[in-house]
């Protein structure tokens, strides 16, 4: 029987110790292109700019560390917040590609939209992904999120254009009963 361990993820808030872990994975072709790099253009991190990183995340309305069983394994944020129309947008990065496809995103994904649509009293989260990054875009839309447009042709990476999708979620789109995810969350 080949079932998948479920992960315990939590969100936490970032502290100076994480910007050792974050330096210590060093980029990986499969992250950087799906965020709309390419390896050998991405610099290298170092100690410093991991701690520059860290800063950067704690100035978010909403930045987290994504804990996977214990250890820090990414960064979940929203920013471009609109108080005014109770909107913002998510971004999601993990370190490695050793997690991926474990359901860890799916449920850091879910446990922000908790803390969007309840504490911060947003109505509407949206994030923009390449039209490529299918493995992400399945895991929004499992979080609930739909295709609201596509713009064309808006990233060029390695010589060749590609689409960005929009893609949204109301908040009486979101289910906040997680029983899809039973995570244990610590906001």
């Amino acid at each position: 029987m080949n079932e998948r361990r479920r992960q315990v993820v939590w969100l936490r808030d970032p502290v100076e110790d994480d910007a050792a872990v974050h330096a210590s994975y060093p980029p990986e072709a499969e992250i950087v292109r799906m965020y709309g790099g390419m390896v050998e253009h991405a610099p290298m991190r170092s100690l410093e700019r991991s701690r520059e990183w860290v800063a950067w995340l704690k100035n978010h309305p909403f930045g987290k560390i994504v804990e996977a069983d214990g250890r820090p394994v990414g960064e979940v944020r929203l920013h471009s917040l609109a108080p005014e129309d109770r909107k913002a947008r998510l971004a999601i990065g993990l370190f490695s590609t050793e997690f991926l496809g474990k359901g860890i995103g799916r449920i850091a994904i879910s446990m922000t939209l908790d803390h969007a649509f309840g504490a911060m009293g947003l109505h509407r989260v949206d994030l923009r992904v390449l039209s490529f990054n299918t493995r992400a875009i399945r895991c929004y839309m499992a979080c609930g999120f739909v295709h609201e447009g596509t713009e064309r042709e808006a990233a060029l990476i390695g010589g060749e254009w590609h689409d960005d999708w929009i893609m949204g979620i109301l908040s009486r789109e979101h289910d906040r009963r997680g029983a899809a995810f039973e995570p244990s969350a610590s906001l």
